[in-house]
């Protein structure tokens, strides 16, 4: 079944790296050797760092300094990217909303004020094929970008941000066993986190989850957003995308946090002891047939022939370095026989 689905996770930014001490406290009781209980208030410190939207703009905009290994440079002129009618570039975009901050309030952005407020729109690589198939590539592309800033819009005014642009990067991935490029489609929406005609950050007033009627309890998912996956679907349906699933909806129902690590945790002792049952079973094979292979080594035509069966081994091995260092030590014994015919060769002469 082809992959279609579109998904939004989001991301925020203070203006400069930026390192807090972050206060902590919590009350606890203590009852004396009268009887009488001592309320007190306990404080730590810890450090918390952000990240900066100068780095941020550097590795979306590509100006060079970005160090991510996904990114692959040979397809990077296939990027696409859109700001504003009036600015020149993103960043000139955000210049002029900072510039146009503090003409507003009469004072620069804080230090630790979340000026840039960034959504990842994920986008299937199989759809995303499959409309540069039918479309033609720069057509899908087009197509694309008229959705992103068709969610751009719509969220910016719905929400109470300021848009600054939209991102389309088709140059990240990695290749895989057979030399393909696996394309990891996605694109960054960039938002000043400022509402201009209210006057007001609304970042702060997104954190907030609520809190169930009925438990009285912090609720597991946050509504708001909830709200940009269906956003995102409805901008993207015309190419026929599908929404994508929140990342704690497991089966169409959504679990408490604690079991939904739980099961991430189960699954991956499973996935881990199925991977060591497989690198088991080929181990044993493999060294079965590299014994069988070295009793034979000095027979030509029977060294060919379990050579055959002992590479078919081999290529069974789904881990890559497991493969890789069996690989490795069948070359290495045949070229120190190799070796060692030639010495013998040399004795004869």
């Amino acid at each position: 079944m082809k992959k279609d689905y579109i998904a939004v996770r989001t991301c925020y930014y203070k203006h400069d790296k930026l390192t807090k001490q972050i206060k902590k406290s919590h009350k606890y009781q203590s009852k004396k050797k009268s009887g009488d209980v001592n309320t007190a208030v306990n404080s730590e410190f810890t450090e918390r760092t952000y990240k900066s939207a100068l780095a941020e703009f550097d590795h979306v905009l590509r100006l060079g300094k970005t160090n991510s290994v996904n990114v692959h440079d040979e397809f990077s002129h296939h990027n696409i990217t859109v700001a504003p009618a009036n600015c020149d570039s993103p960043l000139d975009a955000y210049y002029k909303c900072r510039d146009k901050y503090k003409e507003v309030n009469g004072r620069s952005c804080r230090n630790d004020m979340n000026t840039l407020f960034e959504h990842v729109i994920v986008l299937s690589e199989e759809h995303v094929t499959y409309l540069e198939e039918k479309l033609g590539h720069e057509k899908a592309k087009q197509a694309i970008v008229t959705c992103l800033k068709t969610y751009s819009l719509k969220y910016a005014d719905k929400y109470g941000f300021t848009r600054l642009s939209e991102s389309l990067h088709l140059d990240e991935g990695h290749y895989d066993d057979n030399g393909k490029f696996v394309r990891n489609v996605h694109a960054h929406i960039m938002f000043f986190n400022y509402d201009f005609k209210n006057k007001k950050s609304n970042l702060k007033f997104l954190m907030n989850k609520g809190k169930d009627p009925v438990t009285g309890k912090t609720n597991e998912l946050n509504e708001n957003f909830v709200a940009i996956q269906d956003l995102a679907y409805e901008s993207f349906k015309v190419l026929k995308f599908s929404r994508g699933k929140s990342k704690l909806l497991t089966l169409a129902k959504y679990l408490p946090k604690h079991q939904f690590l739980q099961k991430k945790i189960t699954d991956k002792k499973s996935e881990l002891k199925n991977l060591l049952k497989d690198i088991n079973q080929h181990r044993a094979k493999f060294e079965n047939q590299f014994s069988i292979w070295l009793q034979n080594i000095r027979h030509k035509f029977l060294r060919e022939e379990h050579e055959q069966v002992l590479n078919q081994s081999i290529a069974d091995v789904s881990d890559r370095y497991i493969k890789s260092t069996m690989k490795k030590s069948v070359e290495e014994t045949k070229e120190k026989f190799k070796q060692k015919n030639n010495n013998n060769n040399k004795l004869r002469k």
